[in-house]
């Protein structure tokens, strides 16, 4: 498989020659005067409808899914690998002619995904890896899914999923019955499973650093054996992505109520309307909002998604006054009126890294609630510090989040920026790159592409000098 994410796996040797790694140059954004900004669909909605979708008995289409990224397409991947079918449709609602591909990728032109659900029990059982790439919301559900399989399954994913914990799903994994072989040092994966789920009367789930464990065996429970009693444990964290999940389940005829469910129970899905259209990514919003404070320019965005929609995101929009931008429909421009503020980011912790980044260049703030950021990509919490650093621009670390102070310049990094296989520590430093004198170059260059393909091309069709290369670490 040649995918991107094979392009960022890379065993970490000591004591030899380190292996080149992609790199981009970005170069000062000098003459740009405005940019209109397009956000990729939701990863969080596709990876869940896609879960759902496949275990329905008919065909549900996803429409909105022009520059899916990386993550999605894993999650499309894998249930390929289990025997699910999926047809590109075009902007024009035509099938798009498949192309047999070893990744299973979608079609270049495609905007619409079609899924032809097999039903709670139709998953045929993967012949090779189920390599969930960068998404940790991909590899959990697909840990879940596997479950129902009485033969060992693979699971695995990038440099950074691999050093992530997962005890949070192979603990519940082992109250089910079901075996879990994996590395037991720094990583965590490749990860074999071998179910199915038996028959017990409780489960325990923790909720405390991840709605993720949560999310994964609602997914599930359509295959499960029997019903069985829920017990979670923790003090849940992310709750707008559990209760994305919850609403989606529900909407394809799940038997829970307004709460996380204390119960799971067979049930077949089925969709209330065949298109489903995926809003667009809020979160990504973040990297617009920097954008426009660092080259104070207006950023006009081509559509946005409802408040219910944003997953705690929409957090940005409600505070935006505060954090210096003025907002006229869907165009933000940077302003002098922001003021010290304290965001809680509990529900949206993804914003950590370009919230920083637009306090420390604004008037300064406090972020707090995002404890569970230490468990994403990398620990956004000490990488956030990190990645400002680079930049000269600081903060200082609080046990769940961030102090920033106000009025800082950035300065041009002389060294290799570092992202620790982070998407959004990436983009956050590609945009605040934008605004400093001489060119930077920031290590990894596709990172991007897990979530927003047009991340570094948005910059290069309006003219800013971006250059992709190999780059030999000292």
């Amino acid at each position: 498989m040649g995918g991107a994410w094979v392009k960022r796996w890379s065993p970490q040797g000591k004591g030899h020659s380190r292996s080149l790694v992609g790199a981009l140059k970005v170069y000062p954004a000098q003459s740009l005067e405005s940019l209109t900004w397009t956000l990729p669909p939701s990863k969080s909605h596709a990876i869940r409808l896609m879960a759902l979708g496949a275990q329905a008995e008919q065909t549900v289409t996803l429409t909105g899914m022009t520059n899916a990224g990386d993550d999605a397409i894993s999650m499309r991947r894998c249930l390929s690998q289990m025997g699910v079918q999926f047809e590109d449709l075009d902007a024009g609602g035509a099938i798009l002619p498949s192309t047999p591909n070893a990744d299973f990728l979608p079609h270049e032109l495609a905007s619409a995904w079609r899924i032809h659900g097999v039903g709670p029990h139709g998953f045929k059982h993967p012949v090779s890896v189920l390599h969930a790439g960068n998404s940790g919301t991909a590899l959990r559900i697909l840990m879940a899914l596997s479950t129902r399989f009485n033969r060992p399954v693979m699971l695995d994913g990038d440099a950074s999923l691999r050093a992530r914990p997962h005890d949070s799903m192979t603990t519940t994994m082992a109250e089910l019955g079901v075996s879990c072989s994996f590395g037991h040092l720094e990583e965590g994966l490749p990860l074999l499973a071998e179910g199915p789920w038996t028959q017990t009367e409780s489960m325990t789930i923790d909720v405390s650093t991840s709605s993720q464990p949560v999310t994964s065996w609602m997914l599930a429970s359509p295959a499960s054996p029997a019903p069985i009693d829920v017990v979670y444990q923790g003090t849940p964290v992310s709750k707008r992505h559990a209760d994305l999940t919850l609403r989606l389940c529900k909407e394809f005829g799940a038997p829970f109520g307004d709460a996380l469910p204390e119960r799971l129970e067979p049930w077949i899905p089925q969709p209330q309307h065949e298109n489903i259209a995926v809003p667009k990514d809020m979160s990504l919003a973040s990297f617009g909002f920097l954008a426009a404070k660092v080259l104070n320019i207006p950023i006009a965005f081509d559509e946005m998604p409802s408040h219910e929609e944003g997953l705690g995101h929409e957090i940005l929009l409600e505070q935006a006054g505060a954090l210096g931008f003025t907002v006229d429909g869907n165009t933000l421009q940077s302003n002098k009126e922001g003021q010290n503020v304290t965001l809680d980011l509990c529900d949206s912790n993804d914003l950590i890294t370009p919230v920083a980044a637009m306090m420390a260049l604004g008037e300064g703030g406090q972020i707090t609630g995002a404890a569970h950021a230490a468990y994403k990509e990398s620990n956004r919490i000490t990488k956030t510090l990190e990645i400002l650093q680079q930049f000269g621009l600081t903060c200082s670390v609080k046990e769940d989040g961030l102090d920033v102070p106000g009025n800082q310049t950035l300065s041009t990094p002389q060294s290799l920026v570092l992202t620790h296989d982070d998407h959004r520590l990436q983009m956050t430093a590609l945009v605040l790159a934008l605004g400093c004198n001489d060119a930077v170059t920031i290590q990894g260059d596709t990172l991007h592409c897990v979530a927003d393909p047009q991340a570094v091309a948005r910059f290069v069709d309006a003219g800013v000098p971006i250059e992709s290369f190999l780059y030999q670490p000292e």
